[in-house]
């Protein structure tokens, strides 16, 4: 089963009613199925909060967890068994722990970079005891000043991920001749492209926001209505605006092009030949994936067993092999698979870097100018 990567930055307001209606996805196998996990469609998965400390709730991307291999060596190791939970969305995690009012049942979660400046400033994280995680030397010291959590003080970095373009190399080249080089390639060649946009207003208007020469958060209403104008120019070469729905078509060539995240398309690169993942010159928007500990969380010394034993070098390496995602564990840079290690895109060089954006926290008011232009976008409405 594929999970979602992610579905980008939506204004908590209406994560409660994702909540409502999104159930919590079991791990397919990823994880060790509890005694009362529910399938997708039924009812919400409750956790205990009184639990044994030999047992380690995790609730995060199942991306995070799909190594067996990984899994049993924790609990070979520490004697505690890991029974996870996977959401898709990062609002539909952060709706269960607010309703919760902290006592979820989780002693791990993986937020995202944002999401952990959300829930910091909902009081809904515990600060990590840094006398318990001596691997954090393993990470590189880069990544534990990041904004959204200066010092990591709530959270451990632990993924690397951008947004860019996934392309067929075949259609590309019999159609148009040259492959892409960055984001403008998709307005100067709109006549003849097949393309998906992600279904995620902040990821593209702010990419439309970027090559205008604006912030990925920006808040002025006439920016971001200059880069839904922008935006309207590529409609006709659009084919379907959806986050997952686009390996197929783009494997077979009936899609050329499609904006998508990093771990999907370099997934798909490494086993079709036929498809690469640009990182566009002019920039793009970069994020991490963290791990933290949810306030109320009942294991705290096993949360604190877990997250250590992920920043091994050995282990963080496995992980980026499974999901296909950038480490900021320096060691493990070394470990990972000459293949993976190969793919340039993998992670941004310095100059993209310097080019590119991090999304971040916008205010409500301002989510809504964001929701409404891409609303008009998405029906056509103008």
């Amino acid at each position: 089963m594929h999970i979602s990567r992610r579905k980008f930055l939506r204004q908590t307001a209406y994560a409660a009613s994702a909540m409502a209606s999104a159930s919590t996805l079991a791990a397919c196998g990823i994880f060790e199925k509890g005694p009362q996990e529910t399938e997708a469609g039924e009812e919400d998965v409750k956790r205990p909060v009184t639990q044994d400390k030999r047992t380690l709730y995790i609730y995060g991307w199942a991306t995070y967890i799909n190594n067996q291999e990984v899994l049993e060596e924790f609990t070979k190791e520490t004697g505690i068994k890991v029974v996870g939970d996977a959401y898709d969305s990062n609002e539909v995690m952060l709706a269960k722990l607010e309703a919760s009012g902290g006592r979820s049942g989780y002693s791990v979660i993986y937020p995202s970079d944002y999401m952990v400046t959300q829930m910091r400033d909902l009081k809904l994280l515990a600060p990590l005891n840094k006398k318990l995680l001596p691997n954090i030397k393993n990470i590189a010291p880069n990544y534990l000043e990041l904004p959204h959590d200066r010092g990591s003080i709530f959270s451990i970095p632990v993924s690397l991920g951008t947004t860019g373009i996934a392309y067929n190399v075949e259609a590309v080249k019999s159609v148009i001749g040259e492959e892409p080089m960055d984001w403008s390639y998709l307005w100067e060649h709109k006549e003849k492209l097949r393309i998906t946009l992600v279904n995620d207003p902040r990821e593209v208007i702010g990419m439309a926001l970027h090559i205008l020469g604006h912030s990925y958060n920006t808040k002025e209403t006439e920016k971001i209505e200059q880069a839904f104008q922008k935006l309207k120019e590529l409609m006709p070469a659009i084919a379907n605006f959806t986050t997952d729905a686009w390996r197929d078509p783009l494997a077979s060539g009936d899609l050329m092009m499609c904006m998508a995240f990093s771990g999907d398309a370099i997934s798909l690169a490494r086993q079709d030949p036929n498809i690469k993942y640009l990182l566009p010159n002019n920039g793009t928007s970069i994020w991490t994936d963290t791990m933290a500990i949810p306030r109320g969380a009942s294991n705290i010394e096993g949360a604190h067993e877990w997250i250590n034993y992920v920043m091994r070098p050995e282990v963080a390496a496995k992980i980026s092999d499974a999901n296909s995602f950038g480490t900021t564990n320096k060691l493990a840079k070394t470990m990972i698979p000459d293949d993976l290690k190969a793919i340039k895109a993998l992670e941004p060089s310095e100059a993209i870097t310097a080019r590119s954006d991090r999304i971040a926290k916008l205010d409500p008011e301002v989510l809504q100018i964001y929701e409404g232009f891409w609303t008009r976008l998405t029906t056509g409405l103008g």
